[in-house]
């Protein structure tokens, strides 16, 4: 059956908002059990294989830097287009919001990759600033990391733990210490666990971490980094293409535009960012 005119995600998808900021605020993550649509979760399957197919080695997990103007990266970005999740990514990362690039993740049967216990700090790209004052009072806008599902993630599937609470805290900031090692040992580790078509946003402190896929069957996934608006995001967002946007749906409240040229250009490039601005 065909979603409503202008309804990108689930449905059911935005309802509950309040509640999961309330769970996002004291856990510093937060699980959408309503996401993509089952025929929206084929097409990023389908677009998903063929990015890995065409332009990776066979042996090759990751693409990172996806270009936002090709096509197979179209239906990724139709997800972007959502006003209601554009909704709840600006009552924590504000206006202009930034997605610093697209990336795709795969962990095939057996895969032995894995990213151990670590917070991220997203300062030296995007020039964010942490203190322990602001972690503490969990201040806004801020960072955060958009998660997507295309298969199940588990802990046994190379999924994400996370320490629930601890994202009040400047830990160990991006590399793996004593500090956080403890947190994940004491702190009540829980499993981050999405069905295909689930997703889930985090905070940068929250620790976590991705296990070895230890199942039966691969799980990809795709994320976007999102982060405020910034000086240092400014002084690199001279150059993009003017003649380029996308538009959310269904009203039109907001604009996507590329922020930079490496945002739409077929030469491979990790920083693709694509700015989201409120529309008159």
């Amino acid at each position: 059956m065909e979603p409503p005119t202008g309804v990108i995600l689930d449905e059911d998808f935005g309802t509950g908002v309040e509640e999961s900021l309330a769970r996002f605020d004291e856990d510093g993550f937060c699980i959408f059990q309503s996401f993509l649509r089952p025929l929206h979760l084929q097409e990023l399957q389908t677009s998903f294989d063929e990015r890995l197919r065409e332009l990776l080695a066979d042996d090759v997990e990751v693409d990172l830097g996806v270009n936002w103007a090709c096509e197979t990266a179209e239906p990724f970005l139709r997800v972007l287009q959502d006003e209601r999740l554009l909704d709840f990514l600006v009552e924590l990362c504000g206006l202009p919001l930034v997605a610093m690039r697209l990336e795709l993740f795969e962990k095939r049967p057996g895969s032995s990759n894995l990213i151990p216990w670590h917070q991220d700090t997203y300062t030296t790209h995007v020039g964010f600033q942490w203190s322990s004052e602001t972690a503490d009072q969990a201040a806004k806008p801020h960072p955060l990391t958009l998660w997507v599902a295309l298969d199940l993630a588990s802990a046994e599937s190379g999924g994400m733990e996370m320490v629930p609470g601890r994202h009040r805290e400047l830990l160990g900031a991006a590399v793996p210490k004593a500090a956080i090692l403890d947190a994940a040992a004491h702190g009540h580790c829980v499993e981050y666990k999405l069905f295909p078509g689930q997703a889930g946003v985090h905070h940068p402190l929250t620790p976590h971490r991705s296990t070895a896929n230890q199942s039966s069957h691969s799980r990809r996934a795709f994320l976007v980094r999102l982060v405020p608006w910034s000086e240092t995001i400014q002084s690199r967002c001279a150059d993009g293409p003017s003649e380029v946007s996308w538009i959310s749906q269904p009203t039109g409240k907001y604009e996507w535009r590329p922020g930079n040229a490496a945002a739409t250009s077929p030469e491979r490039a990790l920083n693709r960012l694509l700015v989201c601005f409120p529309r008159q």
